[in-house]
């Protein structure tokens, strides 16, 4: 039973980083403050393209990079079978080119969950686990001004997406099988400033198409497809459309309130149902608080509330865990053209208690986050 019981859980897993499929937080101001939709910077490409229409006139250049340290456990009956502490680094950049009437811009980053995870497993059947959940994307657009205080985006993210499952299992030998597939999806966003103290942004993405094309490279292609599935059978599995909504007001020229919510669309995409559940929609709310500590430095505070909506059904699946994210960084003005960021941030994700087969298995997840990152205008 024991063994019906994990291969069914590994069946179900779709382990990776970052809380939501979408990465609607994949640079580093993100992880201080989740609430960016209406924050103008020259790391919005990733969360409103139109608010790179009010940065100044001339070309932008962001770095950067966090660190997750995960901690991932799943248990059968009170004792840990699955568990995995593999440390991820996550990239991003973005250039922004700014002109009086239009800017134009590039950014790169983990648009999806992402991870190379390494699983200790506590059951002689598999060794050697690795699970590898990477989407890496681009996102290229311009923006424009319809007004003086209202400005427009249009872009498209392209993202490549790849599934990899690989170890060793007993009798059989190593095996090793992905999925793959590639997507685009066109977005659109506005920032609207009716006074000096007040922003209001909005940005929709639609849906994003992935038809996964799978391949068994080692091992059994029957044991593989009936045990690791969602890493080698062919499968559709979309990336979902997302509404985000943000507000940022200026209480006083050195501090400032941000609000942020993303409704995050998984009941519309298209899934393959013999691989998956169906999914409920996923909401994201966010606020945040920065605070100006003298004329180069500034504090930054951020809290965020995911509601996936699916717990009591997602056996053994992280990416479906309520999440709460706590943010603190600091935005040091190293010279009139370039700023520098720290950022610490911690994850907590609702633990899942839930029944198979008369047994109790139980999902934990954690991860704290360390980031650095550049703004410079060239």
């Amino acid at each position: 039973m024991k063994k019906i019981i994990i291969f069914v859980i590994i069946s179900k897993l779709s382990l990776a980083l970052g809380g939501i499929e979408i990465g609607t937080a994949p640079s580093v101001i993100s992880v201080a403050n989740p609430s960016q939709t209406a924050n103008i910077t020259v790391q919005s490409p990733f969360f409103n393209p139109a608010a790179t229409m009010f940065l100044e006139n001339g070309q932008h250049l962001y770095l950067g990079a966090f660190g997750v340290f995960p901690d991932y456990e799943t248990q059968y009956n009170g004792q840990t079978f699955l568990k995995t502490t593999t440390f991820q680094p996550v990239p991003s950049f973005s250039y922004i080119n700014k002109k009086d009437s239009y800017s134009y811009f590039i950014a790169s980053g983990s648009l999806g969950q992402g991870g190379f995870l390494k699983y200790s497993v506590s059951y002689n059947a598999i060794d050697d686990f690795h699970l590898t959940a990477i989407n890496p994307g681009v996102i290229l657009g311009g923006s424009f001004f319809i007004s003086k205080n209202i400005s427009a985006g249009i872009s498209a993210r392209i993202i490549y997406s790849k599934l990899e499952a690989k170890g060793d299992i007993k009798n059989e030998g190593a095996f090793r099988s992905y999925i793959e597939a590639t997507g685009i999806a066109p977005e659109i966003s506005l920032l609207y400033t009716p006074t000096e103290k007040l922003n209001l942004g909005i940005k929709y993405l639609a849906k994003t198409k992935l038809d996964y094309d799978g391949k068994v490279k080692e091992g059994s292609k029957i044991i593989i497809n009936k045990v690791f599935g969602k890493f080698s059978v062919d499968n559709r599995k979309d990336f979902p459309a997302v509404l985000s909504l943000g507000s940022l007001y200026k209480i006083t020229e050195e501090q400032r309130f941000s609000l942020g919510f993303n409704w995050i669309m998984e009941s519309e995409k298209t899934i393959d149902h013999d691989l998956y559940h169906k999914y409920k929609d996923t909401y994201e709310y966010g606020i945040g608080f920065e605070q100006d500590l003298n004329e180069k430095m500034t504090a930054i505070l951020g809290y965020g509330y995911t509601d996936k909506g699916t717990n009591g059904h997602i056996i053994g699946d992280m990416t479906q865990l309520d999440s709460q994210q706590l943010g603190l960084g600091f935005k040091y003005k190293y010279s009139e053209a370039t700023n520098l960021y720290t950022a610490f941030g911690i994850n907590f994700y609702k633990t899942d208690n839930s029944e198979l087969y008369g047994e109790t298995i139980t999902t934990k997840r954690k991860e704290l986050i360390f980031g650095m990152g550049l703004e410079t205008k060239l």
